[in-house]
C-alpha cells in the first residue's frame, strides 16, 4: 500500500495567509501539515469562519506543529516526525522572513533541496530578502543598478550619502510595508533619520523581522555581517514613474504575466504610500513596458529565483536613467494582485504556486493578457492608535465600477501607522480609464471616516 503524500507548510509569521493554499493541496489529495508559531488570537475567528463556511467544518491541516524555533535542526526534527507517517511531496513557505534563527524561507528551500523537491533557491531567497545583497548581485552580474551603500552608524551613513549624492534614500536592509523609507536631502537629515531609525526599529511592528542578524558573502566572496536592527541601506534616489511586474518563474523559464501601473504614489517623510494601481499600465508606451519587463526578467535571473510568482517593483527613471529595479519579492504582490492576475492573465495564484512547489505545474505556451482595465486603490492609516470605527463603507461599495472591498484590519484593536503603510481599506474596480479610478478614489477619501485614537506610541505624542 502506498504511503500518503504530504505537503508541509512552514512559516514563522502570518500563517493565516497559507490557509487557502493548504485547502487546495488537501483537495488535490495531499495530507497537509503546518509548522508555525500558532495562530494569534485575532486571526482565529477568520480561520474558524473559513473552515466552517468553505470547508464544511473539515480542518485544513492534519496536524499543526507550534514552535517558537525555526532553526534547521528544529525543522528537521519536525519533518522527521511527519515522515514516519507520510512521504513529503512539497515544502511551502509564505513569507518566511528573518527571525532569530535565520531566514525561514531559505531554511525551507534548503530542506526541500535536501529531499530533491522543488524550491525557490536558498541563495536567491537571501538576495531577495536583503536589499544590499540584491543590489550587490545586480552590480556583479552586470544588471543596470543605482548606487548604494551600507550604513552601520551615523558617520558611515553620512559618508555613504555624500558619496552617492543627494537626495538619497535610507531604509532597513530587509524592511517591508514601506517601513522607515526615509528620503534625505542633506547630511543633517541623514544623521537625524539614522538616529530615528535606531530608536524606532526596536519595538516596531516588524521588530521580529529585524532580529535576524546574519552573515552572508557578497558577490566577491567577502563575508558581510548584517544586523537589521543596527544598520540601514542607502540608495540613490530614483525620480520617475513606478510599476510592479508579476513574473511567473519555473525551473527554467521566466514569464512576465501582468504589469501594474502605480499611478498614485505618495512619498511621506518616513514611508511611501502606493495609493492607486491600474492594469494594463496607462502612463507608459509599449516600448517602455517591454523595457521594464526585460529589466524585471534580467533581475530575477541574476539572483537565480525559481518556482515562484514574484513581485518585482521598478521605476522608469527620468533623465535617461531608464528602468531600475527597486526590489524583488519572492511572493506575489499584495492588495488585489491576485485578482489582477486572474482577471488580466487568467492565472490563479494559489493553484499555480502549489503546483510549482509540488512539481506538477504545466507551463502554457502563451499567456494571453486582456486589455480590460481594472484597478484598485488603498486608504491608509494616517497614524498609529486604537482603531475604533469605520463609516461610509456601504456608500463606497455602491460607487460605479466597484467590484469588492477588503479590510485587512478589523476595528477594536491597536494598529501601527506612523513609520509604515497600514492598509485600512482596499477597493477593487472595473474601470473605464484612469480618470474613472482616480475619481472614485477621491470620492472614497471624502466618504470614508476612520476613527483612530492616537496613543503615546504615535509620532504625534
Amino acid at each position: 500500500m502506498s504511503r500518503p503524500q504530504a505537503v508541509v507548510f512552514i512559516d514563522n509569521e502570518l500563517p493565516l495567509f497559507l490557509t487557502r493554499r493548504a485547502a487546495l493541496a488537501q483537495d488535490k489529495g495531499y495530507v497537509t501539515y503546518l509548522v508555525s508559531k500558532g495562530f494569534p488570537e485575532i486571526q482565529r475567528p477568520a480561520l474558524e469562519n473559513y473552515v466552517a463556511r468553505e470547508r464544511e467544518g473539515k480542518p485544513v491541516y492534519e496536524r499543526c506543529y507550534d514552535t517558537d524555533r525555526f532553526d534547521l535542526d528544529t525543522l528537521r526534527g519536525i519533518l522527521a516526525e511527519i515522515e514516519q507517517d507520510a512521504d513529503i511531496a512539497a515544502l511551502i513557505s509564505g513569507n518566511g522572513p528573518f527571525c532569530k534563527e535565520g531566514l525561514v524561507c531559505a531554511h525551507v528551500a534548503q530542506l526541500a533541496d535536501e529531499r530533491n523537491l522543488p524550491s525557490q533557491g536558498v541563495e536567491a531567497l537571501y538576495l531577495a530578502n536583503n536589499k544590499y545583497l540584491m543590489r550587490d548581485k545586480f552590480r556583479a552580474a552586470g544588471v543596470n543598478t543605482i548606487d548604494y551603500g551600507l550604513a552601520v552608524d551615523e558617520a558611515s551613513a553620512v559618508t555613504e550619502a555624500n558619496r552617492i549624492g543627494y537626495p538619497v534614500l535610507m531604509k532597513p536592509v530587509n524592511g517591508i510595508a514601506s517601513h522607515l523609507i526615509m528620503k534625505c536631502n542633506s547630511a543633517e537629515e541623514v544623521a537625524e533619520n539614522f538616529r530615528h531609525a535606531m530608536e524606532h526599529l526596536p519595538g516596531s511592528t516588524f521588530e521580529s523581522f529585524y532580529e535576524g542578524a546574519h552573515s552572508y558573502p557578497n558577490a566577491q566572496g567577502e563575508l558581510i555581517h548584517f544586523d537589521p536592527m543596527r544598520c540601514l541601506l542607502l540608495e540613490q534616489y530614483i525620480p520617475g514613474r513606478e510599476v510592479a511586474v508579476e513574473v511567473l518563474i519555473t525551473e527554467d523559464r521566466c514569464i512576465p504575466l501582468v504589469m501594474q501601473d502605480k499611478a498614485v504614489v505618495t512619498e511621506e517623510g518616513r514611508s511611501v504610500y502606493e495609493d492607486l494601481w491600474i492594469s494594463p499600465p496607462v502612463r507608459f508606451t509599449e516600448e517602455e513596458c517591454r523595457e521594464l519587463e526585460a529589466c524585471a526578467v534580467e533581475a530575477v535571473q541574476a539572483i537565480g529565483l525559481k518556482n515562484s510568482i514574484a513581485h518585482i517593483e521598478l521605476r522608469y527613471g527620468e533623465n535617461g536613467l531608464g528602468p531600475q529595479v527597486l526590489e524583488i519579492n519572492s511572493r506575489m504582490g499584495g492588495g488585489y494582485t491576485s485578482e489582477v492576475l486572474r482577471t488580466i492573465a487568467g492565472v490563479d495564484y494559489i493553484s499555480t504556486y502549489v503546483e510549482l512547489m509540488t512539481g506538477t505545474y504545466q507551463v502554457l505556451e502563451q499567456y494571453e493578457r486582456k486589455n480590460d482595465p481594472h484597478g484598485y486603490f488603498i486608504l491608509f492609516a494616517p497614524h498609529a492608535g486604537f482603531y475604533e470605527s469605520i463609516e461610509g463603507l456601504d456608500e463606497v461599495k455602491a460607487l460605479p465600477g466597484v467590484l469588492t472591498t477588503m479590510q485587512p484590519f478589523p476595528t477594536g484593536q491597536t494598529i501601527a501607522g506612523d513609520d509604515e503603510e497600514v492598509m485600512l481599506l482596499i477597493v477593487w474596480m472595473k474601470v473605464d480609464n484612469l480618470e474613472h479610478l482616480l475619481s472614485t478614489y477621491r470620492q472614497a477619501k471624502e466618504i470614508m471616516k476612520f476613527k483612530i485614537t492616537p496613543t503615546v506610541t504615535t509620532a504625534q505624542a
